[in-house]
């Protein structure tokens, strides 16, 4: 029963992450991806995935940190900040060690965090993605496979949202559409 329920907030929390990349605004992004992972952390715990669980809260806090890097304290020390939150994810994430497997989500919450700290919502989405095959390969050796599958579709989402936001259209292709439409 309880894997069952593990599975359901495991999709609950898929559809708040696909929501996160459509959305405009990197603070939307950020925002949306933050609860998200509270419920993934709800999933890992459930299911005895403790290095996905920890990794989240370290990501959570890296991305609200992320959130409020405009504060005075965290303007001033941006740098490290970054690096002492990076090294203690990499060094939480090196104690949990069980298998190979669960050094992935290391490198998951890095991708993901790191891109919060920058401004451009293209390089977000891009580094974003960067991080999602090593959450892919750590859901299914975790058994949580509501969440093997909202990375399928989170990365699909984040395509998505990078052909909305981020291709340019050439101008040739624009006219011969309206072209086209006559």
């Amino acid at each position: 029963m309880i894997e069952i329920l593990a599975q359901v907030v495991g999709i609950l929390a898929v559809i708040l992450f696909l929501l996160s990349y459509q959305q405009k605004k990197r603070k939307n992004i950020i925002i949306m991806n933050a609860l998200s992972r509270m419920l993934y952390i709800a999933q890992y715990v459930m299911l005895g995935a403790f290095s996905g669980a920890v990794l989240d809260v370290l990501g959570t806090v890296s991305s609200v940190a992320a959130e409020k890097k405009d504060i005075a304290f965290i303007k001033k020390h941006t740098k490290p900040v970054i690096l002492i939150l990076n090294l203690l994810i990499i060094g939480v994430g090196l104690l949990l060690y069980e298998n190979i497997f669960s050094l992935l989500p290391i490198f998951g919450v890095l991708f993901h965090t790191g891109a919060f700290w920058l401004d451009n919502e293209t390089t977000v989405r891009r580094l974003s993605l960067a991080g999602s095959p090593f959450w892919l390969i750590y859901n299914l050796s975790s058994r949580a496979y509501g969440s093997a599958v909202g990375d399928v579709l989170s990365m699909a989402s984040i395509i998505v949202a990078m052909l909305r936001y981020d291709v340019k259209k050439k101008p040739g292709i624009a006219n011969h559409d309206k072209t086209m439409h006559m």
